[in-house]
């Protein structure tokens, strides 16, 4: 009889064990799921971090190109206040979609309202070309094409060739840098070039919530609308990033003129949406997971 009752508890308590290791193996299961389904909202190009895989690391610069077949919205705003002379204003759509074989296509239209007039400004082309995936060539190189065509009242056409590089570091700290020439096609035939670049890192994780950094752009030469003014030299400020979903991002760059032929300020804001993307498992993590 007491072996009868001791076998009864030993099986009892086997059963138990058992129950409960069930019970964590399905928790921990749980667990991997909902990991691996927050980490597939973050479509990755090519193997690039999330924030370098939008065609934009801030309001000036862009990086890399976007994955197959996804899509990114943006509508971004450009104020100039000069040293002397009427502010202007720049409102632009742009639709950007990645293609396969590491290329984006895209176009963009610009409206400008200055001394009280609004008119249509221009309309650009561009294609993005990655010669390798992420971190196969030092620096990422994009090529970068762009054609304005040029709607308002003495504003020629022109062509915009940029070399595109970029960078994740350690601590989840990411860098690109653009370095454009641009030609006007009509009457002067002006040639220009320059550099834009941005540095961030979050600062609110995780999710990547909330970036900051610094942006700087420089222009050997710009255009000039009526009594409007140039936008030669050299500017810089910080910027800001915040992401209120991994698909909606809103950022801000006010900079500073640091000569007398570019604006006192500029001020730079850029809402993206983005849509579509790779099929299920040609994603990256999250930064913040990377970053542990």
């Amino acid at each position: 009889m007491t072996t009868t009752i001791s076998v009864f508890t030993l099986s009892r308590v086997s059963l138990a064990f058992l129950l409960v290791a069930g019970a964590n193996a399905q928790e921990t299961e749980n667990r991997a799921v909902v990991v691996q389904a927050e980490g597939e909202e973050l479509a990755s190009a090519y193997g690039a971090p999330p924030d370098l895989s939008h065609g934009r690391i801030s309001t000036l610069t862009k990086s890399y190109v976007l994955s197959p077949f996804s899509f990114e919205l943006e509508a971004g705003y450009e104020g100039d206040i000069f040293r002397h002379g009427l502010p202007a204003h720049l409102f632009r759509q742009e639709i950007e979609m990645g293609l396969p074989a590491r290329f984006t296509i895209g176009v963009q239209n610009q409206i400008e309202h200055f001394a009280g007039d609004t008119s249509d400004h221009s309309l650009s082309l561009e294609a993005r070309y990655a010669l390798a995936n992420w971190n196969k060539l030092p620096l990422n190189p994009t090529i970068s094409a762009e054609y304005h065509f040029g709607l308002s009242n003495g504003l020629p056409d022109s062509g915009e060739l940029a070399l595109l590089i970029s960078h994740d570091f350690p601590h989840l700290i990411e860098w690109a840098m653009n370095i454009f020439v641009d030609r006007e096609f009509e009457g002067r035939e002006n040639a220009s070039a320059g550099f834009v670049q941005s540095i961030e890192m979050p600062v609110l994780l995780p999710e990547e919530k909330l970036e900051v950094g610094l942006e700087m752009q420089y222009r050997s030469g710009g255009e000039t609308a009526g009594s409007r003014g140039t936008t030669k030299g050299l500017a810089i400020g910080p910027t800001l990033v915040w992401r209120p979903t991994q698909k909606v991002r809103f950022d801000l760059s006010p900079l500073i003129g640091c000569s007398d032929h570019t604006p006192a300020v500029q001020v730079f804001a850029v809402f993206s949406f983005s849509f579509g993307g790779p099929a299920a498992g040609d994603v990256e993590t999250p930064a913040s997971a990377r970053g542990h």
